[in-house]
Protein backbone atom coordinates (compact mmCIF):
# COMPACT_ATOMS: atom_id res chain seq x y z
CA UNK A 1 0.00 0.00 0.00
CA UNK A 2 1.68 3.39 -0.97
CA UNK A 3 1.22 6.41 0.94
CA UNK A 4 -1.22 8.46 -0.86
CA UNK A 5 -3.43 5.13 -0.87
CA UNK A 6 -2.48 4.55 3.13
CA UNK A 7 -3.87 8.29 3.72
CA UNK A 8 -6.89 7.59 1.91
CA UNK A 9 -7.81 5.06 4.49
CA UNK A 10 -7.01 6.62 6.95
CA UNK A 11 -8.87 9.87 5.75
CA UNK A 12 -11.97 7.15 5.50
CA UNK A 13 -11.71 5.57 8.79
CA UNK A 14 -11.24 8.95 10.64
CA UNK A 15 -14.37 10.33 8.97
CA UNK A 16 -16.16 7.76 9.77
CA UNK A 17 -15.35 7.68 13.14
CA UNK A 18 -16.49 11.27 13.82
CA UNK A 19 -19.55 11.20 11.78
CA UNK A 20 -18.42 13.64 8.71
CA UNK A 21 -21.15 12.29 6.76
CA UNK A 22 -20.50 14.47 3.95
CA UNK A 23 -16.94 13.44 3.30
CA UNK A 24 -17.61 9.41 3.25
CA UNK A 25 -19.25 9.27 0.10
CA UNK A 26 -16.37 10.53 -2.14
CA UNK A 27 -13.63 8.57 0.21
CA UNK A 28 -15.99 5.88 -0.05
CA UNK A 29 -16.31 5.35 -3.76
CA UNK A 30 -12.41 6.32 -4.05
CA UNK A 31 -11.57 3.34 -1.76
CA UNK A 32 -14.23 0.85 -3.53
CA UNK A 33 -12.04 2.01 -6.75
CA UNK A 34 -8.79 1.31 -5.08
CA UNK A 35 -10.15 -1.82 -3.89
CA UNK A 36 -11.11 -2.90 -7.81
CA UNK A 37 -7.89 -3.10 -8.71
CA UNK A 38 -6.66 -6.01 -7.43
CA UNK A 39 -8.07 -8.75 -4.47
CA UNK A 40 -4.70 -8.27 -3.13
CA UNK A 41 -5.44 -4.71 -2.00
CA UNK A 42 -8.91 -6.30 0.38
CA UNK A 43 -5.58 -7.82 2.13
CA UNK A 44 -4.14 -4.79 2.66
CA UNK A 45 -7.56 -3.09 3.80
CA UNK A 46 -7.85 -5.42 6.74
CA UNK A 47 -4.88 -5.30 7.88
CA UNK A 48 -5.10 -1.59 7.70
CA UNK A 49 -8.45 -1.28 9.43
CA UNK A 50 -7.21 -3.53 12.15
CA UNK A 51 -4.56 -1.14 13.29
CA UNK A 52 -6.96 1.03 12.88
CA UNK A 53 -9.31 -0.83 15.30
CA UNK A 54 -6.21 -1.26 17.91
CA UNK A 55 -4.32 1.47 18.28
CA UNK A 56 -6.46 4.34 19.38
CA UNK A 57 -3.69 4.05 21.91
CA UNK A 58 0.14 3.31 20.94
CA UNK A 59 1.53 0.55 22.67
CA UNK A 60 4.38 1.91 25.47
CA UNK A 61 6.90 -1.03 24.39
CA UNK A 62 8.79 -1.67 21.45
CA UNK A 63 7.90 -5.31 20.63
CA UNK A 64 6.07 -4.85 17.76
CA UNK A 65 9.62 -4.18 15.77
CA UNK A 66 10.06 -7.63 15.35
CA UNK A 67 6.39 -8.80 13.62
CA UNK A 68 3.17 -8.35 12.87
CA UNK A 69 1.99 -10.84 15.41
CA UNK A 70 3.58 -9.60 17.78
CA UNK A 71 2.34 -6.10 17.21
CA UNK A 72 -1.06 -8.08 17.24
CA UNK A 73 -0.12 -9.77 20.91
CA UNK A 74 1.37 -6.34 22.20
CA UNK A 75 -1.83 -4.27 21.05
CA UNK A 76 -4.20 -6.35 22.13
CA UNK A 77 -2.25 -6.72 25.90
CA UNK A 78 -2.36 -2.72 25.94
CA UNK A 79 -5.86 -2.16 24.54
CA UNK A 80 -7.84 0.16 26.98
CA UNK A 81 -11.27 -0.53 27.99
CA UNK A 82 -13.58 0.90 26.07
CA UNK A 83 -16.20 3.60 28.07
CA UNK A 84 -18.67 5.83 27.23
CA UNK A 85 -16.49 8.86 26.43
CA UNK A 86 -14.21 6.59 24.56
CA UNK A 87 -17.02 5.58 21.84
CA UNK A 88 -16.92 8.69 20.31
CA UNK A 89 -13.34 9.60 19.55
CA UNK A 90 -12.47 13.40 19.82
CA UNK A 91 -10.74 15.04 16.55
CA UNK A 92 -7.32 15.22 18.47
CA UNK A 93 -7.43 11.50 19.53
CA UNK A 94 -7.95 10.72 15.93
CA UNK A 95 -5.11 12.12 14.62
CA UNK A 96 -2.91 10.81 17.75
CA UNK A 97 -4.58 7.32 16.50
CA UNK A 98 -3.74 8.02 13.04
CA UNK A 99 -0.06 9.03 13.38
CA UNK A 100 0.59 6.09 15.52
CA UNK A 101 -1.06 3.74 13.05
CA UNK A 102 1.39 5.77 10.47
CA UNK A 103 4.42 4.85 12.28
CA UNK A 104 3.78 1.53 12.78
CA UNK A 105 2.40 0.55 9.60
CA UNK A 106 5.40 2.25 7.62
CA UNK A 107 8.11 0.48 9.93
CA UNK A 108 6.46 -3.30 9.88
CA UNK A 109 4.94 -2.86 5.83
CA UNK A 110 7.47 -5.08 4.84
CA UNK A 111 6.72 -8.11 7.01
CA UNK A 112 3.35 -7.32 7.31
CA UNK A 113 2.85 -7.63 3.01
CA UNK A 114 4.33 -10.08 0.95
CA UNK A 115 7.39 -9.75 -0.85
CA UNK A 116 5.76 -10.84 -4.38
CA UNK A 117 2.29 -10.21 -5.59
CA UNK A 118 -0.37 -13.03 -4.35
CA UNK A 119 -1.66 -14.61 -6.89
CA UNK A 120 -6.09 -15.54 -6.04
CA UNK A 121 -7.11 -18.58 -7.00
CA UNK A 122 -10.68 -19.61 -7.65
CA UNK A 123 -12.53 -22.67 -7.12
CA UNK A 124 -16.03 -23.26 -8.64
CA UNK A 125 -18.50 -25.86 -8.20
CA UNK A 126 -20.77 -26.30 -10.91
CA UNK A 127 -24.67 -26.71 -10.75
CA UNK A 128 -25.56 -30.12 -9.65
CA UNK A 129 -22.35 -30.67 -7.99
CA UNK A 130 -21.03 -29.77 -4.09
CA UNK A 131 -17.43 -29.40 -4.20
CA UNK A 132 -15.09 -30.12 -1.09
CA UNK A 133 -12.03 -27.81 -0.83
CA UNK A 134 -9.18 -28.00 1.48
CA UNK A 135 -7.49 -24.90 1.66
CA UNK A 136 -3.43 -24.52 2.06
CA UNK A 137 -4.30 -23.65 5.95
CA UNK A 138 -5.91 -26.89 6.02
CA UNK A 139 -8.88 -25.08 6.60
CA UNK A 140 -12.08 -27.57 4.74
CA UNK A 141 -15.17 -26.18 3.01
CA UNK A 142 -17.97 -27.46 1.45
CA UNK A 143 -18.95 -25.29 -2.14
CA UNK A 144 -22.45 -25.79 -2.82
CA UNK A 145 -23.66 -25.76 -6.22
CA UNK A 146 -23.57 -22.91 -8.32
CA UNK A 147 -21.25 -20.96 -5.97
CA UNK A 148 -17.77 -20.08 -5.91
CA UNK A 149 -14.69 -19.08 -3.65
CA UNK A 150 -11.47 -17.34 -4.03
CA UNK A 151 -8.45 -16.83 -1.98
CA UNK A 152 -4.89 -16.02 -2.50
CA UNK A 153 -2.15 -18.80 -2.87
CA UNK A 154 -0.39 -17.39 0.17
CA UNK A 155 -3.13 -17.41 2.60
CA UNK A 156 -1.17 -20.12 4.88
CA UNK A 157 1.30 -17.08 5.48
CA UNK A 158 -1.01 -14.50 4.99
CA UNK A 159 -1.41 -12.23 8.32
CA UNK A 160 -5.17 -12.26 7.54
CA UNK A 161 -6.52 -15.49 6.04
CA UNK A 162 -8.88 -13.54 3.61
CA UNK A 163 -11.21 -15.85 0.93
CA UNK A 164 -14.12 -14.62 -1.26
CA UNK A 165 -17.28 -16.38 -1.29
CA UNK A 166 -20.31 -15.83 -3.92
CA UNK A 167 -23.17 -18.13 -3.13
CA UNK A 168 -23.13 -20.77 0.00
CA UNK A 169 -20.19 -22.65 1.66
CA UNK A 170 -19.84 -24.70 4.68
CA UNK A 171 -16.47 -23.83 6.62
CA UNK A 172 -14.26 -26.17 9.24
CA UNK A 173 -11.84 -23.01 9.71
CA UNK A 174 -8.52 -24.88 11.05
CA UNK A 175 -8.36 -22.89 14.57
CA UNK A 176 -5.28 -20.12 14.05
CA UNK A 177 -5.23 -17.34 16.47
CA UNK A 178 -2.32 -15.69 15.38
CA UNK A 179 -3.91 -15.26 12.11
CA UNK A 180 -7.74 -14.59 11.78
CA UNK A 181 -9.99 -15.74 8.91
CA UNK A 182 -12.02 -13.76 7.27
CA UNK A 183 -14.73 -14.32 4.69
CA UNK A 184 -16.11 -11.35 2.39
CA UNK A 185 -19.68 -12.30 0.42
CA UNK A 186 -22.29 -9.44 -0.32
CA UNK A 187 -21.59 -6.73 2.31
CA UNK A 188 -20.73 -8.70 5.12
CA UNK A 189 -17.61 -9.81 6.71
CA UNK A 190 -17.48 -12.92 8.73
CA UNK A 191 -14.11 -13.14 11.05
CA UNK A 192 -13.34 -15.94 12.99
CA UNK A 193 -10.26 -17.81 14.78
CA UNK A 194 -11.14 -21.32 14.39
CA UNK A 195 -14.96 -22.60 14.18
CA UNK A 196 -17.64 -24.39 11.97
CA UNK A 197 -20.24 -22.26 9.96
CA UNK A 198 -22.44 -21.96 7.40
CA UNK A 199 -22.91 -18.59 4.59
CA UNK A 200 -25.74 -18.11 2.77
CA UNK A 201 -25.20 -15.00 0.39
CA UNK A 202 -26.89 -15.75 -2.55
CA UNK A 203 -27.42 -12.70 -5.32
CA UNK A 204 -30.82 -10.78 -4.80
CA UNK A 205 -30.91 -12.75 -0.92
CA UNK A 206 -30.72 -11.53 2.32
CA UNK A 207 -27.00 -13.30 3.26
CA UNK A 208 -27.49 -15.50 6.38
CA UNK A 209 -24.42 -16.68 8.78
CA UNK A 210 -25.26 -19.63 11.13
CA UNK A 211 -22.81 -21.22 13.58
CA UNK A 212 -22.41 -24.63 14.46
CA UNK A 213 -19.28 -24.45 16.74
CA UNK A 214 -17.24 -21.97 18.32
CA UNK A 215 -18.08 -18.22 17.85
CA UNK A 216 -17.60 -16.07 14.64
CA UNK A 217 -18.44 -12.34 14.55
CA UNK A 218 -20.30 -10.98 11.48
CA UNK A 219 -20.71 -7.14 10.31
CA UNK A 220 -21.58 -5.11 7.40
CA UNK A 221 -18.91 -4.50 4.78
CA UNK A 222 -19.28 -0.84 2.76
CA UNK A 223 -16.05 -0.43 0.63
CA UNK A 224 -14.32 -2.87 2.79
CA UNK A 225 -14.98 -1.17 6.09
CA UNK A 226 -17.17 -2.88 8.84
CA UNK A 227 -20.17 -1.51 10.71
CA UNK A 228 -20.06 -2.67 14.69
CA UNK A 229 -20.06 -6.36 14.74
CA UNK A 230 -22.57 -8.94 16.36
CA UNK A 231 -21.46 -12.11 17.69
CA UNK A 232 -22.67 -15.11 17.31
CA UNK A 233 -22.45 -18.90 19.23
CA UNK A 234 -23.74 -22.45 18.24
CA UNK A 235 -27.68 -22.32 16.62
CA UNK A 236 -27.66 -18.76 16.25
CA UNK A 237 -27.58 -16.96 12.82
CA UNK A 238 -26.85 -13.46 11.97
CA UNK A 239 -29.16 -11.98 9.02
CA UNK A 240 -28.78 -9.20 7.07
CA UNK A 241 -31.87 -7.55 5.66
CA UNK A 242 -31.21 -6.98 2.22
CA UNK A 243 -33.36 -3.93 1.69
CA UNK A 244 -32.56 -2.00 4.83
CA UNK A 245 -28.85 -3.17 5.41
CA UNK A 246 -29.88 -3.62 9.25
CA UNK A 247 -27.92 -6.84 10.64
CA UNK A 248 -29.92 -8.98 13.59
CA UNK A 249 -29.41 -11.75 15.24
CA UNK A 250 -31.48 -14.76 15.48
CA UNK A 251 -31.79 -18.01 17.33
CA UNK A 252 -32.85 -21.03 16.14
CA UNK A 253 -33.33 -24.66 17.47
CA UNK A 254 -30.89 -26.80 15.05
CA UNK A 255 -27.79 -24.86 13.18
CA UNK A 256 -27.44 -28.55 11.50
CA UNK A 257 -30.23 -27.53 9.18
CA UNK A 258 -28.39 -25.07 7.57
CA UNK A 259 -25.87 -26.99 6.17
CA UNK A 260 -28.41 -30.40 5.14
CA UNK A 261 -27.34 -29.10 1.71
CA UNK A 262 -23.76 -31.04 1.79
CA UNK A 263 -25.71 -34.13 1.96
CA UNK A 264 -28.45 -33.15 -0.68
CA UNK A 265 -31.13 -32.14 1.34
CA UNK A 266 -33.29 -29.59 0.96
CA UNK A 267 -35.54 -27.64 3.60
CA UNK A 268 -38.11 -25.07 3.22
CA UNK A 269 -39.47 -23.18 5.23
CA UNK A 270 -42.23 -20.50 4.43
CA UNK A 271 -39.81 -20.18 1.35
CA UNK A 272 -40.85 -17.83 -1.43
CA UNK A 273 -41.55 -20.10 -4.41
CA UNK A 274 -39.17 -18.13 -6.63
CA UNK A 275 -36.27 -18.59 -4.25
CA UNK A 276 -37.24 -22.62 -4.47
CA UNK A 277 -36.64 -22.98 -7.98
CA UNK A 278 -33.35 -21.13 -7.62
CA UNK A 279 -32.97 -23.80 -5.23
CA UNK A 280 -33.83 -26.13 -7.26
CA UNK A 281 -32.01 -25.01 -10.66
CA UNK A 282 -28.69 -25.19 -8.73
CA UNK A 283 -29.63 -28.38 -6.98
CA UNK A 284 -30.30 -30.59 -9.85
CA UNK A 285 -27.99 -28.52 -12.96
CA UNK A 286 -31.87 -27.65 -14.38
CA UNK A 287 -33.77 -24.50 -16.03
CA UNK A 288 -37.43 -24.08 -15.17
CA UNK A 289 -39.54 -22.00 -17.02
CA UNK A 290 -43.31 -21.16 -15.92
CA UNK A 291 -46.55 -19.84 -17.36
CA UNK A 292 -47.69 -17.82 -14.58
CA UNK A 293 -45.97 -15.57 -11.44
CA UNK A 294 -45.12 -17.70 -8.59
CA UNK A 295 -44.34 -14.61 -6.50
CA UNK A 296 -46.91 -14.75 -3.89
CA UNK A 297 -46.43 -18.85 -3.21
CA UNK A 298 -44.21 -20.28 -0.55
CA UNK A 299 -43.50 -23.88 -0.16
CA UNK A 300 -42.78 -25.92 3.35
CA UNK A 301 -41.22 -28.85 2.71
CA UNK A 302 -38.65 -31.04 3.19
CA UNK A 303 -36.61 -33.31 1.15
CA UNK A 304 -33.93 -36.13 1.77
CA UNK A 305 -31.51 -36.78 -1.58
CA UNK A 306 -34.40 -37.28 -3.47
CA UNK A 307 -34.96 -37.21 -7.16
CA UNK A 308 -36.20 -34.44 -8.92
CA UNK A 309 -39.52 -35.86 -10.15
CA UNK A 310 -40.06 -36.57 -6.35
CA UNK A 311 -39.49 -32.96 -5.79
CA UNK A 312 -42.11 -31.40 -8.84
CA UNK A 313 -44.62 -34.19 -7.16
CA UNK A 314 -44.45 -32.86 -3.96
CA UNK A 315 -44.88 -29.45 -5.43
CA UNK A 316 -47.80 -30.63 -7.94
CA UNK A 317 -49.94 -31.73 -5.29
CA UNK A 318 -49.31 -28.27 -2.68
CA UNK A 319 -49.25 -25.89 -5.52
CA UNK A 320 -51.60 -28.00 -7.96
CA UNK A 321 -49.32 -27.67 -10.83
CA UNK A 322 -48.62 -29.33 -13.92
CA UNK A 323 -45.03 -29.95 -15.15
CA UNK A 324 -42.48 -31.70 -18.05
CA UNK A 325 -39.30 -32.67 -17.96
CA UNK A 326 -37.24 -32.19 -21.34
CA UNK A 327 -33.56 -32.93 -21.14
CA UNK A 328 -32.85 -30.37 -18.08
CA UNK A 329 -35.23 -28.26 -18.66
CA UNK A 330 -38.47 -28.09 -16.36
CA UNK A 331 -41.53 -26.66 -17.50
CA UNK A 332 -44.52 -25.79 -15.31
CA UNK A 333 -47.63 -24.84 -15.77
CA UNK A 334 -50.94 -23.67 -13.84
CA UNK A 335 -50.31 -23.64 -9.81
CA UNK A 336 -52.48 -21.79 -7.42
CA UNK A 337 -51.32 -20.47 -3.92
CA UNK A 338 -53.04 -22.04 -1.04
Amino acid sequence: MDKETWKLVLDYLSAKEQGKMQELADLEERLQNWLRKDPQHQQELDQAIWLWESTAMAPKNESWKVSFADIQTSVQSERPTKNKTFIIWSAAAAVVAAMAMFILFNKSEQRLLPNHQAAWITKVSAPGKITNIMLPDSTEIWLNAGSSISFPDNIKQASFRTVKLNGEAFFKVKRDPKHPFIVHSLNIQTRVLGTSFNIRAWEKSSPEVTVLTGKVAVSRDSAGVQSKAIHLIPNQKGVCDLKSGSLHLENIEDAHFAVGWTEGKMVFDQTPMEEVFEVIERRYAAQIKTDRSFKACKLTAKFDNVSINEVLKTIQMTLDIQYTINKQTIYIKGGKCN
